[in-house]
């Protein structure tokens, strides 16, 4: 028979399952009015905008950053076109696509086309994960992030102004077996598992890299999605912020690692390097998620990927469910940095409907920063606003 303590869990466990299985929860509002500078989106459409823009209003959310400018190809126009249409509601990045890698001239072709999309509105870059992992050069060899051969491309973020949200690696126990252990079991398969794959550099190679290129590039500011890869060890993360000033982080799509550390060492790192902490998501317009059966990493461009769904923007039925998931999503993450609930689930649903993770209830003024205020000094065209 389970303890007093043991009954307290259980009833509290019995409670927040009949509390689930009633009426949902009201959606939850912040009044800090956020910038999201993690989102995604297959297809560059107005609909689709106005659909996420309809859910920012009922959760407090100010202005969203879509990742995707460039990705599929010729689709950066017609986000630029929407970003002008949406002006004081979307920014748009530009998205690296290393694909022709192997061409000539390729190197000196990127530069090119960032100064075109500079000048044509992007506010920042985005470089995606293929690089260092899987994109090779004319020689079969991978491209690692450090390549001179993209000093040019790097510098050239710099002194144009548009800092680069920069996804080097993942978390680093993908590089450990998948067992009974692993908290993401269920979640990924060994598809999505990096540690049997030989011609996978290892996890400290990628960040090696990673900080070889901040180093390379004091005068660009980097981004490091999903808190940096380094989720798993927030000293380091710490530690790589004072040895980088041109290094910050967002908090996209980590929640499920977040939650597994004492809430107030979590409150602790946020107020400590409240200046370099950017708030993200890593969530898709209107979309469903991979064919069922798909593993995770089948291909290197997920705006354009077929075996990622999303839903039809003239489906209004599709599109009215979207908009309550992606409510509650949004609710989530906010709780999570605002209120000192115990009960929440982590908003991508990564350890499935059982996993709870405790709030960290932030200072008003860490929030103010880590909600906007940053995402304002980095991004040109916001810090006048």
């Amino acid at each position: 028979m389970p303890g007093y303590a043991g009954w307290l869990l259980l009833l509290g466990v019995l409670g927040t399952a009949a509390a689930s299985a009633a009426e949902p929860e009201p959606p939850y509002k912040t009044h800090f009015r956020p910038i999201n500078v993690h989102l995604h989106c297959g297809q560059p459409s107005a609909a689709a905008v106005r659909a996420e823009l309809a859910v920012c209003d009922r959760t407090g959310i100010d202005k969203v950053v879509i990742l995707d400018g460039g990705s599929p190809p010729g689709s950066l126009p017609k986000w630029l076109e929407l970003k002008r249409q949406f002006s004081d509601r979307l920014i748009v990045f530009y998205k690296l696509d290393l694909r022709n890698v192997a061409r000539p001239g390729f190197f000196v072709d990127i530069v090119t086309e960032l100064e075109e999309a500079a000048q044509s509105g992007v506010q920042g870059v985005k470089v995606w994960k293929d690089l260092g992992m899987y994109n090779q050069d004319g020689e079969g060899k991978l491209l690692a992030m450090d390549d001179p051969r993209l000093d040019p491309f790097f510098a050239r973020c710099g002194e144009l102004g548009l800092p680069v949200m920069i996804h080097a690696a993942d978390p680093r126990e993908y590089w450990h077996p998948l067992t009974y252990h692993s908290l993401h079991y269920g979640l990924r398969t060994e598809a999505d598992q990096h540690y049997h794959n030989p011609a996978m550099p290892k996890w400290e190679e990628l960040i090696r890299q990673r900080d070889h290129v901040l180093e390379k590039h004091p005068r660009t500011n980097f981004i490091g999605a999903h808190l940096g890869s380094l989720c798993q060890d927030l000293e380091r993360l710490g530690r790589t912020f004072e040895k980088h000033p041109n290094f910050h982080a967002d908090c996209a799509a980590r929640l499920r690692f977040l939650g597994r550390l004492n809430p107030p060492a979590v409150r602790a790192f946020f107020i400590k390097y409240q200046d370099r902490l950017l708030f993200g998501t890593d969530d898709g317009i209107l979309s469903k998620g991979r064919r069922p059966g798909q593993a995770g990493n089948i291909s290197l461009y997920p705006a354009d990927d077929p075996n990622w769904l999303w839903h039809d923007p003239a489906d209004e039925a599709a599109v009215r469910d979207w908009k309550e998931k992606h409510t509650w999503f949004y609710s989530q993450y906010l709780q999570y940095f605002e209120t000192d609930r115990l009960d929440l689930s982590d908003p991508s649903r990564s350890g499935g409907a059982w996993l709870r993770i405790p709030a960290v209830q932030l200072p008003a003024e860490v929030l103010e920063k880590f909600y906007r205020t940053n995402a304002e000094r980095l991004i040109p065209g916001l810090r006048a606003k």
